[in-house]
């Protein structure tokens, strides 16, 4: 079951690093992997030789990010890596077009998106619902009005940011 669980995280690990990663890849033997790193990845050892330099690299680095995460951590990757598993291609693809397109943000807008997320988790659940039922309730017309009046907002914001 453990083996089973540090598997999963690593795989999630490597999904969400790949994208991250912009740094050619390099190969990694196994010698060079820490104890805890091999203890990690031990599923590879009979194979480390023949997997591809940038997925020896993802592996190595979501192991060490796997080691420096606390139980709550591990828990929390687990099921976000179940979500991963449970969406279907178009889906991802989404995902992964957002993520990349946040990673383009300034840091201080990163920052204010983030504070964003969470005051609206910090409202009561009710709370979301029923904002999440009126803006799905909108035409297009209607809910691209509502968006471009949130990014003027937002763009005011900065504005006064900048002062």
């Amino acid at each position: 079951m453990k083996s089973r669980l540090n598997f999963r995280a690593i795989l999630m690990s490597c999904l969400i690093s790949a994208s991250l990663l912009t740094a050619p890849a390099w190969a990694v033997s196994w010698q060079e992997l820490s104890n805890d790193q091999q203890a990690v990845l031990q599923q590879y050892e009979d194979n480390w030789d023949t997997l591809a330099e940038a997925r020896q690299q993802r592996l190595s680095v979501g192991a060490q990010r796997w080691l420096q995460m606390d139980n709550q951590q591990r828990e929390r990757m687990l099921l976000r890596f179940e979500r991963w598993q449970g969406l279907d291609q178009q889906q991802r693809q989404r995902l992964l077009a957002r993520w990349q397109a946040f990673r383009k943000l300034t840091p201080q807008q990163q920052r204010r998106m983030r504070n964003s997320l969470r005051r609206s988790k910090s409202l009561p659940a009710e709370q979301r619902q029923q904002l999440r039922r009126q803006f799905q309730g909108m035409t297009a017309k209607e809910r691209a009005r509502a968006l471009q009046r949130m990014q003027r907002r937002a763009d005011q914001m900065r504005q006064r940011d900048l002062r």
